[in-house]
Parts: structure tokens; C-alpha cells; sequence
């Protein structure tokens, strides 16, 4: 991982753990898109918005890269209606530059409360 690519990831899961969406959204191209097996998001601005309203924070941090492509394994310690969950994920991000141009979430959907 470049250290530029560190950077960004550092201030992008700062910036989300501490709800701040000035700090996130200038991480993001213009053309970012977020894809996960719950929602998808075509737009930075409309991510940016739900991902600082989700209640979350992230554990047992582990980054692997090659080229313009960083996969984050972690675990998310969650708050949910019905109660505390910690889902193990996989974000898979693919740079241009120092911005995130897309963003890939897996995990187990089931883990999480239907809507």
C-alpha cells in the first residue's frame, strides 16, 4: 500500500468513525460508487450521507494491496436495535490517485437487521 493510499484509508476511517462528512467526502472522486451485497450507492455525496449516520466502529484492522486496489479485512463493531454485533467484512477499494474511486463491502447480510 502506498503511502499516499494509507493516508486516505487513515483519514477516511477517522473521518467515518467520527461522523464527519468534511472530512470524508474530499477522499472520494466525483464518479466514486459503493456496491455491497445490502445497498449501492452511484454517488459520493449520497454515500457520504449514509455512512455518517451508521453507527459503527472498526476492530482487527488488516490491509492488503496491489496496484490501485487495497482490500481492508476488519471486524465491525456495531450497535444494532437488537444489540451489539461484531460482523466480520471486507472492503475492497480501488484508488485513482490518492481519491477512492469505488468502494466493494463484503460480508454476511444476515448478520444484520432486516429493515
Amino acid at each position: 500500500m502506498s503511502p499516499e493510499q494509507k493516508q486516505t484509508l487513515d483519514t477516511f476511517y477517522a473521518g467515518a468513525t467520527e461522523q464527519d462528512a468534511a472530512k470524508i467526502r474530499p477522499l472520494l472522486t466525483d464518479s466514486f460508487t459503493f456496491k455491497s451485497a445490502m445497498m449501492a450507492f452511484d454517488n459520493p455525496d449520497d454515500y457520504v450521507a449514509h455512512l455518517v449516520g451508521f453507527c459503527g466502529r472498526v476492530s482487527d484492522s488488516r490491509f492488503i494491496a496491489e496496484g490501485n486496489e487495497v482490500a481492508h479485512i476488519f471486524t465491525l463493531d456495531a450497535k444494532l436495535p437488537d444489540g451489539e454485533a461484531h460482523i466480520p467484512m471486507c472492503d475492497v477499494f480501488t484508488f485513482e490517485g490518492p481519491r477512492i474511486a469505488a468502494q466493494e463491502l463484503y460480508a454476511d447480510a444476515s448478520r444484520f437487521p432486516k429493515e
